[in-house]
């Protein structure tokens, strides 16, 4: 199966590299891969388990763990031993640290397998278990949480904008009003008072400019 490589990127799109792929000397101890979906819960009165709506597919999450140990019992090649604070520090120069060409956290690509995984750093946690007599680390154990990440561009590509088929939640823009944004999503201004019910809006006249809006999936009749 090989080893997992860690690759740090620039830009949003994975085209710009910033840190060299890392192979991790050893293969993860655990790997899991997380998908979630957001639903809108149903604000009816007395309601039980109601018709929750959909909204979107939440951000999968990549999570690992790897033992990095140096010492004579599970090294591989003894000639070519690299101490666990400089792989600790390779890992984190890919994962945590501020990339300055990118303005942010490098963006990374986890490739392990026929797992690709495109993301950015939620969580890095390192336990250092082991220490040679002058305080220096042998051993570490690093648990590794990524989020998915896809630019807007690729989103777009996946799912209409236009769609009536996907709720969606948006910002009222100054000088549109809620039946405007009715008519451009579903087609019909008249559901204007539905999506206003469905937001718990007093109104649907003289939204404010920047109220978010869930626009749940409705079919103009």
């Amino acid at each position: 199966m090989g080893k997992m490589n860690i690759t740090a990127y620039t830009d949003d799109s994975f085209s710009k590299v910033h840190k060299a792929a890392m192979e991790l000397p050893v293969s993860p101890a655990k790997l899991k891969i997380s998908k979630s979906i957001r639903y809108a819960e149903d604000k009816q009165l007395g309601t039980l388990n109601g018709s929750n709506t959909y909204v979107s597919y939440r951000p999968e999450t990549l999570y690992f763990e790897c033992l990095l140990d140096r010492t004579n019992a599970m090294e591989e090649n003894v000639n070519q031993k690299i101490p666990v604070h400089d792989m600790v520090n390779e890992l984190e120069q890919r994962l945590y640290l501020y990339n300055t060409d990118g303005h942010r956290p490098s963006f990374v690509k986890v490739q392990y397998g026929d797992i690709l995984f495109l993301g950015q750093l939620q969580r890095l946690e390192t336990e250092y278990t082991l220490f040679d007599e002058d305080g220096i680390p042998l051993r570490a154990e690093v648990k590794v949480t990524l989020t998915g990440y896809r630019s807007r561009k690729e989103e777009q590509k996946s799912i209409s904008q236009c769609s009536p088929d996907v709720s969606r939640l948006v910002a009222l823009k100054e000088g549109q009003t809620l039946a405007a944004l009715c008519a451009a999503i579903y087609g019909d201004p008249l559901l204007v008072a539905e999506v206003a019910l469905f937001n718990n809006l007093d109104g649907y006249r003289d939204v404010p400019a920047g109220t978010e809006v869930l626009l749940p999936m409705l079919k103009k009749e």
